[in-house]
């Protein structure tokens, strides 16, 4: 049985089969090959432009890529196990529970990493990982970093890292006179379990000058972990019912390590925060190719391509007077979709650094139960556009109201000296309660990041959408 799911990224998820067609089903490649490129023609946003004529006795991987439409095309993706993929979707997947940025020392000659945030409940907690431990081996060996090798052994990097591995941690600090620094050497070792994250990180009220000031860290839209309880969306309700208890004039949205995910707990999220809800309030429209648009449409209707918000108990929309989203170069697809639907309909401030620019979703495509074919494919499929039919941030991202660039001293995620909660807390609150509670000082030396954790994510800058029966 072929499975369909698709992400923002955006993913979408449907049954129904498509078979390879061709009389040679003895060979593995060819086979295989025959499966994607059906199925491409079916559902691939830019479907007339696969070539007509390709080689379909090479390796699937390469098949695969072949087919896509450059420079359009940055997000789509095949791995050669479908039940793999279709985990790491919801957050689960082998790891020692951490999320990483990766830079240049020695004069851009070393890969080192710095740890962003330790996931509750894995062994890189249990271990006494800390966020701001940077580590510049893997088991004691050095990754050299050049214009030939870069890519490569950024990659190498991020693979030693879904395996047992031992690092030295060194705390990052400055000195009293602001010089980089770092503590004591702590010898680590982690090891890798199939991990499920839970992307509710953090929720904070904060009370001052009078204001309630909400702040949520969301680290990818996922409504469970492929469990079908819907128990991470239900955090998320519980979050905002809160909010909405203590009166939350304010909120702080923190997306600067999400990727994206799952396009219904983009929803989920979007209907929490929009401003005057009401029945048939459109969040979002979607765009497929001709074939699809055609059969949808023949078969659903025009209100099948309307995403709408929904009614959601804990909505605080009508009581914001500031709604705030920290970014990074890491925020992508689901998370611009949050950005580009609200955008209508409330002022969204934005603080940090520009976004991925990703305005399309995908689907998973899978056969459940041939021994011949173990791959899933996460092809583009559809592409978002909000209420006034904008869609213009792709490849582009959204830029800042306020421009910040994460320094090497990050500080404590959810104190209020953490840099960039410190600014939106400085916009919502005025500058003078700015004076009187400083961030943390920022180092001195630029961050040359080349990459993070969220490279090994298969969801990396996806959202992912769910399609009907075919």
């Amino acid at each position: 049985m072929l499975f369909l799911c698709v992400s923002a990224g955006l993913v979408f998820s449907s049954c129904k089969k498509k078979d390879a067609d061709g009389p040679d089903r003895t060979n593995t490649n060819k086979y295989v090959n025959d499966w994607i490129y059906a199925n491409m023609k079916d559902y691939y946003y830019w479907t007339s432009s696969i070539p007509a004529n390709p080689d379909r006795t090479t390796d699937p991987e390469s098949f695969f890529y072949g087919l896509l439409k450059s420079p359009d095309d940055q997000f789509s993706w095949i791995q050669n196990n479908f039940q793999e993929l279709l985990a790491s979707l919801s957050g689960v997947q082998k790891e020692a529970g951490y999320g990483y940025t990766l830079f240049l020392h020695e004069q851009g000659t070393l890969l080192g990493a710095q740890v962003t945030y330790v996931k509750r409940g894995s062994p890189a907690e249990t271990a006494g990982l800390k966020r701001g431990d940077m580590f510049f081996q893997i088991n004691g060996r050095d990754f050299p970093y050049s214009a030939a090798s870069g890519s490569q052994n950024v990659n190498a990097f991020v693979s030693a890292l879904g395996e047992n591995h031992t690092i030295a941690a060194q705390q990052y600090f400055l000195t009293a006179g602001g010089e980089d620094s770092l503590g004591a050497e702590r010898n680590l070792t982690l090891n890798t379990i199939v991990f499920a994250e839970n992307p509710v990180y953090l929720d904070s009220v904060y009370s001052i000058e009078g204001k309630k000031i909400g702040y949520f860290m969301y680290n990818f839209f996922a409504p469970d972990k492929g469990d079908s309880t819907s128990a991470y969306d239900n955090e998320v309700d519980a979050v905002f019912s809160r909010f909405k208890a203590q009166g939350v004039t304010d909120l702080i949205l923190d997306l600067r390590y999400n990727p994206g995910g799952d396009q219904v707990s983009t929803i989920n999220l979007g209907s929490q925060i929009v401003k005057n809800y009401t029945a048939n309030k459109l969040f979002f429209r979607r765009e497929y190719n001709s074939l699809l648009t055609q059969e949808f449409t023949e078969d659903y209707g025009e209100e099948f391509f309307k995403m709408n918000f929904t009614p959601e108990a804990g909505n605080i929309g009508n009581t914001l007077q500031n709604f705030i989203i920290l970014t990074s170069t890491e925020t992508a697809s689901a998370s611009e979709l949050i950005i580009n639907g609200l955008k209508p309909y409330m002022p969204v401030y934005i603080i940090g650094d520009t976004t991925a620019g990703k305005n399309v979703g995908s689907t998973t495509i899978y056969e459940e139960n041939d021994l011949r074919n173990k791959w899933g494919m996460q092809p583009i499929i559809t592409k978002a556009f909000n209420s006034q039919n904008q869609s213009d941030y792709g490849l582009t991202g959204f830029s800042p109201d306020q421009r910040f660039f994460e320094s090497f001293n990050l500080g404590v995620l959810g104190d209020t000296k953490e840099p960039l909660l410190n600014l939106a807390l400085k916009k919502i609150v005025g500058a003078q309660w700015g004076r009187m509670a400083p961030a943390v000082q920022s180092s001195r030396t630029k961050v040359e990041k080349v990459g993070s954790s969220n490279m090994s994510r298969a969801f990396y800058q996806k959202m992912f959408e769910r399609l009907p029966k075919r």
